[in-house]
């Protein structure tokens, strides 16, 4: 009995140490470039990321998170298009140029262009966050990484202002391919997206598709 409950401890006392044992390990640019291309040789080449994704929403004030599904498609150098098919059916598209948001089933109807002050910079930095562009993330964040048994792990903190202002940290894992995004946001709220992704040619791109990155 008592090693049994010696051993619940040890595992206990450790889950908040695995928890923050990422932010321990800063990483240059450089050094994060190489774990990622060892770990995803094709990454500079990936022209096209689809697949599913769970995104589950905690907010502070309610004791359940808010789920939704959906599907997303990246598209390297176009956007990033975000359609959430449950509980409501709504799309955001990223683009280097800003957001554009569309409702009711992603009609063009529902069309909506988001170019609010900085919209742009919260594009590209959540287009360079799926895109695992480090260059890019690199200057506004302090990165930290942690690599073993085929799998890694990168960590954001944001230098920029603004940024810090809407969330403290953030975190990207996977293998192959990125697998977990999580957002820690400055209010306490967090967002966990868990990512199903297959990597594409970029002729498998339809008409339609390419048109949800129009200007």
């Amino acid at each position: 009995m008592k090693n049994a409950l010696c051993g619940l401890m040890a595992l206990l006392l450790a889950l908040p140490v695995l928890a923050d044992d990422l932010f321990d390990h800063p990483q240059t640019p450089a050094g994060a470039q190489a774990v990622l291309r060892a770990a995803m040789p094709d990454l500079g080449q990936i022209q096209v990321l689809r697949g599913r994704f769970q995104q589950r929403k905690y907010l502070s004030e309610i004791p359940q998170p808010l789920t939704s599904t959906g599907e997303f498609l990246l598209v390297r150098d176009m956007g990033v298009w975000w359609h959430a098919q449950t509980p409501i059916d709504s799309a955001v598209t990223l683009t280097h140029g800003g957001l554009v948001q569309l409702d009711a089933g992603t009609s063009a109807q529902g069309r909506t262009s988001l170019h609010q002050p900085g919209s742009e910079f919260v594009a590209s930095v959540f287009f360079a966050l799926f895109a695992l562009d480090i260059d890019t993330l690199a200057r506004s964040f302090d990165l930290f990484m942690t690599d073993g048994g085929g799998r890694w792990q990168l960590g954001l903190r944001p230098r920029d202002a603004s940024l810090a202002a809407w969330f403290q940290q953030a975190t990207i894992s996977g293998s192959e391919r990125v697998e977990h995004v999580r957002l820690f946001e400055a209010a306490g709220d967090r967002t966990e997206i868990d990512l199903d992704a297959a990597a594409q040619p970029r002729s498998s791109l339809t008409p339609a598709e390419r048109q949800r990155f129009a200007p």
